[in-house]
């Protein structure tokens, strides 16, 4: 089979989360026989230069073509949103004929978040392909929409030929905002993170880890705010925050605020193999945000065989129980102090074999490249 799957863009070093999701579902479908190309319009506002125009990558087999012509945020000032939808479809549609040109035509369509789907509907009535939305959007796990929001779902779900959420939570969303029905496929961790097992730090340092941007919605204010409160003795822990974001400076702020500077480390930006040697050498991973859909960084600790602290919000439930970790409510730092605590004091009870294992057999590149075939496969019959 065929696929040409639309994307956010192509991870780099200077942007590692950049598009890392699309990229490891396209790596998973080839591993088991699809031809997968991606394509991706960039129109993110950047400090650095950007080359205009086509590029061209090819990675593992794969190839990637990303467009780069103007930054939305200027189309959308001059022309408005749907202004900027139309740049979009041009630069999508320049990106498709030369696929064609260099691989033919695909067999599927398969669109990764709300805004590409909708632009991917030209490319599907131009062509007479059939379409599969992925949807991981954040901002559809909301009790309240924004009208953008409700337009844009309202002009696409309905022409997709299937969507696929990333969680029950969001499927109920989409059922809830648009009465549109999806399928639940959970997101899948790289193959970095299998094969691999934790064998946590050393026993007399309990090292706890969490994976993200640093932004108030992932909740890195309430984790440091949570050590602060349960002071533990400083010789005997540490927290390693692997990301980065427009916080970092106020999070530096409070963590030499509250006299944790040598236990709080904020490491930056990591490729996912370093996240992986990080993971594999820590003993309790922690998730505190505010808003999720389906955390990846959450499969990742628990693929590695880590338990792991979160806060109940998306599809956490579905990954997360007494059996591989603890959950807190969103925004209460006393239940997290308290899981935080608890995880201490017990975090080497855990087996870190049992939960890989129980995570890869869910969570692995080639189950979740499998039931996508599947969804595929019935679309392409259906329209024959």
């Amino acid at each position: 089979m065929f696929i040409a799957l639309i994307s956010r863009g192509v991870p780099s070093k200077r942007d590692p989360q950049w598009g890392c999701f699309e990229k490891d579902q396209a790596e998973a479908l080839v591993a088991i026989g699809h031809k997968v190309v991606v394509i991706s319009v960039d129109s993110r506002f950047r400090f650095y230069w950007r080359k205009p125009g086509i590029s061209h990558y090819r990675l593992n087999d794969i190839d990637y073509y990303d467009c780069f012509w103007i930054p939305g945020i200027i189309t959308r000032i001059l022309l408005g949103k749907r202004g900027d939808f139309s740049i979009k479809r041009m630069q999508l549609k320049r990106l498709f004929n030369r696929v064609i040109r260099e691989h033919g035509l695909p067999d599927v369509l398969y669109s990764h978040y709300l805004t590409n789907s909708y632009v991917a509907l030209t490319l599907k009535k131009k062509y007479s392909l059939p379409l599969v939305a992925i949807e991981h959007w954040s901002q559809l796990n909301k009790d309240v929409l924004s009208d953008y929001v409700v337009w844009l779902g309202q002009s696409t779900y309905s022409k997709c030929d299937a969507i696929i959420s990333v969680s029950e939570s969001l499927r109920q969303r989409l059922l809830q905002h648009f009465q549109t029905n999806s399928i639940v496929i959970h997101n899948m961790v790289g193959t970095e993170f299998c094969g691999r097992y934790s064998n946590g730090g050393s026993y007399d340092k309990v090292r706890f880890v969490s994976t993200g941007s640093l932004l108030y919605g992932k909740g890195y204010d309430l984790l440091i705010s949570a050590f602060d409160r349960i002071k533990l003795p400083l010789d005997k822990w540490e927290l390693v925050i692997i990301g980065e974001g427009k916080e970092r400076a106020n999070l530096e702020r409070q963590i030499d605020r509250v006299g944790l500077k040598n236990n709080i480390h904020l490491l930056g930006r990591k490729g996912k193999k370093e996240i992986s040697t990080i993971l594999c050498n820590s003993d309790v991973f922690v998730l505190p945000s505010r808003s999720e859909n389906f955390s990846v960084a959450v499969l990742e600790a628990l693929c590695v065989g880590l338990p792991v602290i979160a806060s109940i919000c998306g599809g956490i439930r579905e990954c997360v129980d007494v059996s591989n970790g603890s959950l807190f409510p969103v925004d209460d730092v006393e239940a997290l102090s308290s899981a935080i605590k608890d995880m201490y004091e017990n975090c080497h009870r855990y087996d870190h074999k049992i939960i890989a294992e129980e995570s890869h057999a869910r969570f692995s590149p080639n189950v979740i490249a499998a039931q996508l075939t599947n969804v595929f496969q019935d679309v392409i019959e259906n329209r024959i």
